[in-house]
């Protein structure tokens, strides 16, 4: 009996040791396997990301120029820099418009389009055409519409007799801002009611079947079953919206280059004009760093609150 115990024990020792031999030998396949994207990540992520850091430490004045270590000489300028502080505020302002424009026009739209039967797929397709367009092409369609002689906009409020609402949409301090978001909006919110539509259709039925037999109309219905059953989606487009909006730099760039008097300037489109216009290297990435800091921020803020919603 104790031969059999031991003879027992060492068969459970040797297949013990085959399972760690084997575990070590997958860890070792698989590290080998993933090496390769590893090291594509390190030379295009991690290697910029240490650049850009190490870049905010220091003055350089152009790319082939040695670059000086100042310490935090970069973030106190930063800090005293008036069109940074005006530059964040529009980049706040911008993220708010494009959740509500681009984020709103979606809900509304797949709320319309979820309703429709015969031509519902025409409609996603027709709604979703403006976002395969890229923003350098949107800003260019859109300046010509909000072109104040000759743009569509001022042009059709003219024929209808509206013509005391034309405006300089572009060189109008108080609008500029609103109007070159309403274009990237525009080119976004087809995204949105995808996702807005992905959601409705995850909706149970039998809720709404109750709400009717409980005497609910179509909107205490929306108040009470729809928008509750989208709030995962809601979540995840309002933080989509605004990651988006933090890249909000081509239309810009290209309808307005932050004018009239820095009032349309961005964040992103302030680190263009630092780095390639003023050659600031270090202030630029100073702000490449505030920027990530915000998108990680956002992103935390919503993965929370989207846990919170699930519980």
């Amino acid at each position: 009996m104790a031969g059999h115990t031991g003879g027992l024990s060492v068969r459970m020792s040797k297949r013990r040791a085959a399972r760690s031999g084997s575990a070590d030998g997958d860890a070792g396949t698989a590290f080998w396997l993933i090496a390769p994207a590893l090291g594509l990540y390190a030379v295009f992520t991690l290697l910029p990301i240490a650049a850009t850091f190490w870049l905010s430490f220091n003055s350089s004045s152009g790319f082939n120029t040695s670059a000086v270590f100042v310490g935090f000489d970069n973030y106190a300028k930063a800090a005293h820099d008036p069109i940074v502080w005006k530059s964040l505020v529009h980049t706040f302002v911008w993220l708010a418009y494009h959740v509500v424009m681009a984020g709103g026009l979606g809900l509304l739209l797949a709320l319309a389009v979820s309703r429709l039967r015969t031509t519902q797929v025409f409609f996603r397709t027709a709604f979703f055409l403006p976002h395969l367009v890229s923003l350098a092409v949107v800003g260019v369609i859109w300046a010509n519409i909000y072109d104040p002689f000759f743009g569509l906009l001022n042009t059709a409020l003219t024929r209808i007799g509206l013509g005391a609402f034309t405006q300089g949409w572009l060189s109008d301090p108080a609008l500029v801002l609103f109007s070159v978001n309403l274009a990237s909006s525009w080119q976004g919110f087809g995204l949105y009611m995808l996702l807005f539509i992905a959601g409705l259709q995850n909706i149970d039925r039998s809720l709404y079947d109750a709400a009717e037999v409980d005497g609910a109309n179509a909107f205490q219905k929306l108040i009470h079953v729809t928008l509750p059953g989208l709030r995962e989606v809601t979540t995840f487009v309002v933080s989509l919206a605004m990651i988006n909006g933090l890249k909000g730099f081509a239309t810009v760039f290209v309808m307005t280059n932050g004018g009239p008097f820095y009032q349309s300037e961005l964040i992103t489109t302030y680190i263009y004009r630092l780095a390639f216009q003023s050659q600031d290297h270090g202030l630029a990435a100073v702000l490449c760093i505030l920027l990530s800091l915000l998108a990680i921020a956002i992103t935390i803020v919503f993965n929370r609150w989207r846990a919170r919603l699930s519980q």
